[in-house]
Parts: C-alpha cells; structure tokens; sequence
C-alpha cells in the first residue's frame, strides 16, 4: 500500500481522469475536422490521428492503476473484480461479434465501441456490486 491516503487517491485521479477525457474528446472532434479540411490528406494523418486519440484512453488504464495501486485491500479488490468483470464481458462479446461476422449474421462492427463499452460495463458492474467506479 502507496503513503497516500485514500482522499488524496482520489483527488489525483480526478485530476488526471477528467482532463484526459476532455483531451480524448478534443482528439476526435478535432481529428474529424482536420481530416474533413485538409484536401487531400497526407498519408500520414491518419494513422497519426489513431495513434493521438488513443493515447489518453491508455493513459486512463495508467491512471486507474495507480489509484487502485494506492488504495486498501477492500478497495482494490472491488475495483479490479470490477476490471476483470468488465474484460470477460467485452472478451466475451468480442468473440460473439467475430463469430456472428464470420457467418454472416450481421455486417462489420466499428471495434471502437469496444472501449467506450469496457468502461461502462466497469462502471456498472462497480454500481452494482456497492460501489462507485474510481469514486
């Protein structure tokens, strides 16, 4: 266990947490812009673009490792049941996905909603099992 107390737990991961998120919303509302401006797109945008929107979602698992890593017995393990609850469902549904496209019962699926998914399925799951996600 961290020296930090549970309320400067907390507090830091808000800090990180919430500006993280409004730097991931920034990277998609303004990559799509500059893709839509930019005529005719470099070859490099693109993946340049993938690369930059994804980081704060990789930063985000940083940061809640961190917080889980600073926190008691009780507290890390509801967050990582919560975590490990949350990827055996996505898991699960990723596999359900791949197999209904490969026998054609539905069209291709953007595997982008799989994040946004894994992060509600653990915020539920940690509602739902008492607890706030990363209170």
């Amino acid at each position: 266990m961290s020296n930090v107390s549970y309320k400067q737990s907390v507090r830091r991961y808000h800090r990180l947490f919430w500006p993280l998120m409004a730097c991931y919303v920034v990277c998609c509302l303004g990559g799509a812009w500059l893709q839509r401006v930019m005529d005719p797109n470099p070859i490099w945008l693109a993946p340049a673009l993938a690369i930059i929107t994804a980081l704060p979602i990789a930063v985000v698992f940083l940061v809640i490792w961190r917080y889980v890593s600073e926190t008691d017995e009780f507290i890390r393990r509801r967050q990582l049941e919560a975590l490990a609850i949350a990827g055996m469902t996505m898991a699960s549904l990723a596999g359900l996905v791949g197999f209904l496209q490969i026998y054609d019962v539905i069209e291709k699926f953007d595997v982008f909603w799989f994040s946004p998914l894994f992060f509600m399925v653990y915020g539920l799951t940690n509602w739902m099992r008492g607890g706030k996600a990363c209170e």
